[in-house]
């Protein structure tokens, strides 16, 4: 079994100190997002939309945190990466979906 690489492991614990945070503006970002549309939604579509926006805010603090960009420019990222989450999302389904047919 190969060793856990080091700025992982640093990446993980500046996450817990506060990184955290990225979740929050990828699902506030979504939460923009629905807020800002004519279209009626069900309550549990807002929770899977800002869920999903969650989750893409994260794996995008995983992926640009150590990068050489100014913490402005970052949080811009997190929150638009979270509103465009749920159109990702339902995108890869319908290329999964008409794929299996």
């Amino acid at each position: 079994m190969s060793p856990i690489d080091p700025s992982l492991i640093d990446t993980a614990e500046e996450f817990k100190k506060g990184g955290w945070i990225v979740a929050v503006l990828g699902a506030l970002g979504a939460f923009a997002r629905l807020v800002i549309t004519e279209e009626k939604w069900q309550a549990i579509v807002w929770v899977r939309q800002m869920l999903a926006g969650a989750i893409v805010g994260v794996l995008v603090y995983f992926a640009i945190n150590h990068s050489e960009i100014d913490a402005m420019y970052k949080s811009i990222i997190y929150s638009s990466s979270g509103a465009l989450a749920p159109n990702i999302f339902e995108w890869i389904k319908k290329k999964f979906t008409n794929r299996i047919k």
